[in-house]
């Protein structure tokens, strides 16, 4: 197997990478404290550029967009840093990959005209949302910097179980169809029917799937939130047992990849971009990690299932539900819902979330206009978990209230839901300004050092490292959406954890 000259160069020895561990071995990841340093300098300088020219140029078309180019060129530090150190395995952390995310989530919005905040966001108030996305980063940065050696060391230990287990192929293989039957096996007595386990399968969004989500909420359904954390690891596993045989067309390996695929198919069915990319993450993760280093061979195919993907996340976008009918005849479906086709494989076409729009609502009437919102709704995630059956009068999420936010009436475009996303750094800044924005800034920091301290242990390449890694990855990227995207999808990784660091306390492998 090939090696690169990165961080994961050289491969160590089981018990000198634990003793490491233990001792505090962090030099595996300094490339990406370096990183965070290059991020923070970066965004430091043009936070003074946006904020100079929000007072200069308020009414400046040209002057925003020019910054807004700016903010994506300051987004792509690491990859900068990666390319003149020669180390693009630092690609493949937590905090590049952080940094990177609001070219899709906010400042694609903003330039790409026909967009919302392109169109409809005065520039004014498009230099101040880029001004505090960098305070949101420059705060994430720095304390991440600042914790980098006690929280490494934390993520290093957390995580030693990586360097101590060691599972066979055909483990992961039985883990993946464990994963797979127990949770369908659970649906199945659940809804007391083969027909109603379809619907839930394949109905996604639809008018059959949404009534039968919304009989299950507040009562004994949401007492299977577990099994369907369950079943989004059987990708994660299946890729595991794949890669790590060592004759990929036995039955085993072929069956787990089947089964990871299966899931995949039924979360892309399910109408959600965010729950398909992140159950898909640990195939896609795998399969650059494990090849980037092939050259044209790899990166060509590589950058064309990139437009795939976009193509597959707009056909979600656009129908939502029942989206076997789709697939079974695209052009009547366009035709019926007065679309040229069902998707297009253009980033400059695909779907954008609004968030850079609504933030910039958001900037402008918090605080003049709205008071803040303080941590209500941060507290509203965290607990969200918990049942209605066991806490009637939990708190109720933003995006389940029936009433749309008075800042969001107040703009030009009317938006058809109450679920609504404007990134972290719009949910940080609405709940208390800037302090908001440190709060938020120092949990996604301890965040980023917990998973990028998996990095330790990927250096020899094990499957199972290199898989959460992968979803420490997705999570860093989807999470810039909003906290509970992030939130989500780390419980189906915190039952992962726990299982595996729980069977090593108990010496079961």
């Amino acid at each position: 197997m090939h090696y690169s000259n990165d961080i994961i160069a050289q491969p160590l020895p089981i018990r000198q990478k634990v003793h490491s561990a233990q001792a505090g071995d962090l030099s595996a990841l300094s490339e990406l404290k370096k990183i965070a340093i290059s991020c923070l300098y970066a965004q430091f300088g043009a936070s003074f550029i946006y904020f100079f020219s929000s007072l200069f140029f308020p009414d400046s078309h040209t002057m925003a967009v020019t910054c807004g180019v700016l903010a994506i060129f300051i987004s792509l530090t690491p990859l900068f840093y990666a390319i003149s150190k020669k180390r693009f395995q630092t690609l493949f952390s937590c905090i590049s990959v952080f940094n990177i995310a609001p070219i899709w989530f906010l400042y694609l919005e903003a330039v790409l005209p026909g967009y919302d905040a392109f169109v409809y966001t005065p520039p004014v108030y498009r230099m101040e949302v880029f001004f505090w996305v960098s305070v949101f980063l420059i705060f994430a940065n720095l304390f991440y910097l600042f914790f980098w050696k006690t929280g490494s060391k934390l993520s290093i230990r957390a995580f030693s179980f990586l360097g101590q287990l060691k599972f066979s192929a055909s483990l992961y293989g039985w883990l993946t169809i464990l994963a797979f039957v127990i949770p369908l096996s659970g649906f199945y007595y659940y809804y007391g029917s083969a027909e109603k386990l379809w619907i839930w399968l394949t109905a996604g969004r639809s008018e059959a799937g949404q009534e039968l989500i919304s009989a299950s909420v507040g009562g004994s359904g949401a007492f299977l939130n577990p099994l369907n954390y369950l079943l989004m690891l059987v990708p994660m596993f299946g890729a595991i047992a794949f890669v790590a045989a060592r004759k990929r067309n036995r039955v085993m390996p072929v069956l787990a990849l089947i089964l990871s695929f299966t899931v995949i198919f039924i979360f892309f069915l399910s109408g959600s971009r965010g729950i398909m990319m992140f159950v898909a993450a640990p195939v896609l993760f795998f399969a650059f990690y494990y090849n980037w280093h092939k050259g044209l061979a790899f990166w060509i195919p590589a950058i064309l299932s990139l437009f795939m993907l976009i193509g597959v996340m707009e056909f979600q976008v656009r129908f939502r539900g029942n989206l076997l009918q789709v697939m079974a005849d695209p052009e009547k479906a366009a035709r019926e819902n007065d679309l040229k086709s069902v998707t297009t494989f253009d980033p400059s076409e695909s779907h954008r979330d609004n968030n850079t729009y609504l933030l910039g609502l958001l900037v402008k009437g918090y605080p003049d206009k709205y008071k803040f919102q303080g941590f209500d709704g941060l507290l509203a995630i965290l607990v969200n978990p918990i049942p209605r059956a066991i806490w009637p009068d939990k708190p109720v999420l933003a995006g389940a209230k029936d009433q749309q936010s008075q800042f969001i009436l107040d703009g030009p475009l009317f938006m058809g839901t109450t679920s609504l996303t404007y990134s972290v750094v719009g949910e940080a800044y609405r709940a208390k300004g800037i302090w908001g924005l440190l709060v938020y800034g120092i949990m996604y920091a301890f965040f980023l050092l917990f998973f990028d301290g998996v990095v330790y242990y990927t250096r020899n390449r094990e499957p199972l490292a290199a898989g959460m890694l992968g979803v420490g990855v997705f999570l860093s990227f989807w999470g810039f959406r909003s906290f509970f995207a992030l939130m989500s999808f780390l419980y189906p990784v915190i039952m992962v954890i726990l299982i595996l660091r729980f069977a090593r306390m108990l010496k079961m492998f």
